[in-house]
């Protein structure tokens, strides 16, 4: 089942029970992002937090002494091995010096003690980011812990910071312009701000870190840079084995169920000491992504726990048993899906895949949900066993154009980010069990841009579906030397059997129903709902319908229906399938698929009815199109 496979990928990265993972995947909209991202505020709680438990001195058998964590968007409870590895937490607390007015640690945290744990928030916001930290023994009393840590502060002639409840704070000054105000030390909370995402997407992922071979031990630092803030893993393994391991980068550049980083193939280097990968965010990210990830794996110096020594399965990377037995991981579903596609009897080689473009009435309300219909269809067709590539196509995803975006007027330019180029463009877009694969990707440029990659993808994919806005900005029917085949998605409650039409007689308006021949009723369907659509000039492979509530006493007869589709047919349109209603979905949105959160019935059903698109546009020539530009 895709719940069990979808739950396993998340349990294995968090650490949590495998039973309460089940029934948090029920509650999830979908599964584009097993492990949800957090509020800015709880960003920066979580940031700072791994700063100061990065390098810890006490032994444990987990990464950090983390066992568990739990994410939510505007919570993280994390559950420590034993009470001494809480107490380098509890250091991000503020304090000051008797006397004296700076601030040590981070400004306006508040902690307090909840039952068996000690939950961490700005006292401004309480709600708005919360750690709560807890301990795999239940006997460990933090409370006793947090009033320890505030007497050692108090006979150090400290005075804790932490103490003061939201409800006791003073009402916060309003800022009014016009004058001039002194200059605010930079904090600690300056420093983490433009790049706290990516140490978040580390800790709400600890657990990556043992399932891979030979676990010994981790320590994490960052260091200040021009463009954000940069972290720096030290990653310790048991002596005498092999430094180098692919499934690291693989697990930390998945997008669905890791943190989607991408790794700079010449910063990676390997010698028989040390073995260094650095990472970063994709360009298409911006806010809190401003920082570089240096991981370094080297052999452990100090005697390590007898702690098992082989690597443990990742799901999220299609792995079924443990590697140590012989299994080995595949970088990329796309290319692991590759090597077992038919081969070709002349040359022995793959075969080329197929490319189509997915088209949409214009103004139409379907013409807006293209990606997420294309992503519908294409997660079908992933579970037949397929491999898809759904390729949009944006101007917004040019380099330049959000350089434009994010240039600040009134101040300095913000500095530009280390950009590193992954070697395939595309990104897995959603976890498939069995064979098939799920990718995404947006592309920018000209036709010559969208086709090179078009092509490029022919290599990798059973199915390339290309999907833009049939309008004046996007490149809209143009493409078409490009791909194989053409169809069109329209919503449509069905056929009209008749036409009510307004007469004028003695001064009233009398209505009459004229009933219209199915040779008619399709010729009006084909006007009203396939408006700018080349059907002149371009060869349309079919209609594929989507079902949506009729008006009363409009539901035409399944004869009728029959009878219309074949004058369609006629028309060189024919009806390709029928898919079944979607479930509610915002308007625009492309994450949500209907293959997500839905019973095993309704996934079924709508598999079935995308799999006869695929055999009519397997049966469909490609052949060449004038072009209807006359400069071209």
């Amino acid at each position: 089942m895709i719940e069990e496979q979808v739950a396993a990928a998340r349990q294995q990265l968090t650490g949590e029970s495998l039973r309460a993972v089940r029934l948090r995947v029920k509650e999830m909209p979908s599964w584009r992002t097993l492990i949800p991202s957090g509020t800015d505020t709880q960003l920066l709680l979580e940031s700072v937090l791994l700063q100061h438990i990065g390098n810890s001195q006490r032994s444990s058998r987990f990464p950090l002494g983390i066992a568990e964590v739990v994410p939510a968007s505007s919570r993280l409870d994390i559950r420590f091995e034993h009470s001494d590895l809480v107490r380098p937490a509890l250091e991000m607390l503020p304090y000051r010096e008797r006397g004296q007015r700076t601030i040590h640690g981070t400004p306006g945290l508040w902690a307090r003690t909840v039952g068996s744990s000690i939950e961490i928030a700005f006292a401004r916001h309480p709600a708005a980011g919360v750690i709560a930290l807890t301990t795999l023994d239940r006997s460990d009393h933090l409370e006793g812990l947090l009033s320890t840590y505030e007497a050692s502060l108090s006979a150090q002639r400290r005075v804790p910071l932490w103490t003061t409840a939201p409800d006791a704070l003073p009402p916060e000054k309003l800022r009014t312009g016009g004058r001039r105000r002194k200059p605010q030390p930079r904090t600690i909370i300056d420093d983490h701000s433009p790049a706290v995402a990516l140490p978040s997407a580390v800790l709400r992922r600890i657990r990556l870190w043992d399932r891979l071979a030979s676990h010994a031990g981790l320590k994490v630092s960052a260091t200040s840079a021009d463009h954000g803030l940069d972290w720096h893993i030290v990653r310790e393994v048991h002596p005498g084995v092999t430094l180098h391991d692919d499934r690291l980068a693989a697990i930390l550049s998945d997008p669905v169920a890791g943190p989607g980083l991408v790794t700079d193939g010449e910063g990676h280097h390997c010698d028989g000491d040390r073995c260094v990968m650095e990472f970063t965010a994709p360009a298409d990210r911006t806010s809190g992504w401003r920082g570089l990830l240096r991981v370094e794996t080297v052999a452990a110096s100090t005697p390590v726990l007898p702690v098992p020594q082989r690597p443990r399965n990742f799901t999220a990377l299609d792995e079924t048993a443990f590697p140590s037995h012989g299994s080995l991981p595949h970088t990329s579903p796309a290319e692991h899906h590759c090597s077992q596609r038919t081969r070709s009897s002349d040359d022995n080689k793959p075969t080329e895949g197929r490319s189509t473009q997915l088209l949409a009435p214009r103004l139409s309300r379907s013409q807006w949900e293209l990606t997420g219909m294309a992503m519908k269809i294409g997660a079908a067709w992933a579970l037949d066993g397929c491999t898809v590539l759904v390729v949009t196509h944006s101007f917004d995803t040019d380099r330049e154009v959000r350089r434009l975006y994010e240039h600040d007027v009134f101040g300095w330019s913000i500095p530009d980010r280390p950009t590193f180029v992954p070697s395939l463009p595309w990104r897995r877009g959603r976890l498939v069990p069995g064979g098939g694969a799920l990718f995404t990707h947006t592309v920018c440029g000209s036709r010559a841009d969208v086709g090179a990659l078009l092509g490029q993808a022919r290599a990798h994919f059973d199915w390339t579906i290309f999907v833009d806005c049939n309008d004046t900005l996007g490149m809209g029917p143009y493409i078409e030397r490009s791909v194989d085949s053409h169809f069109i998605v329209v919503d449509s409650s069905g056929y009209p059997e008749s036409f009510v039409t307004a007469q004028a007689r003695n001064g009233v308006a009398e209505h009459h129903e004229v009933a219209v021949t199915p040779a008619a009723s399709a010729m009006a369907w084909r006007q009203q709902h396939l408006t700018g659509i080349p059907l002149d000039r371009v060869p349309m492979s079919g209609l594929v319908l989507r079902k949506s509530s009729p008006s009363a006493g409009s539901t035409p007869s399944p004869d009728f229906t029959a009878q219309v589709d074949a004058e369609l047919a006629r028309f060189g349109i024919p009806v390709l399938s029928r898919l079944p209603e979607d479930p509610d979905v915002a308007l625009g949105d492309s994450s949500p698929t209907v293959l997500d959160a839905v019973d095993d019935a309704a996934r079924a059903a709508y598999v079935k009815a995308c799999a006869p698109i695929r055999l009519a546009l397997r049966a469909a020539e490609p052949c060449l199109i004038p072009s209807a530009d006359p400069w071209s």
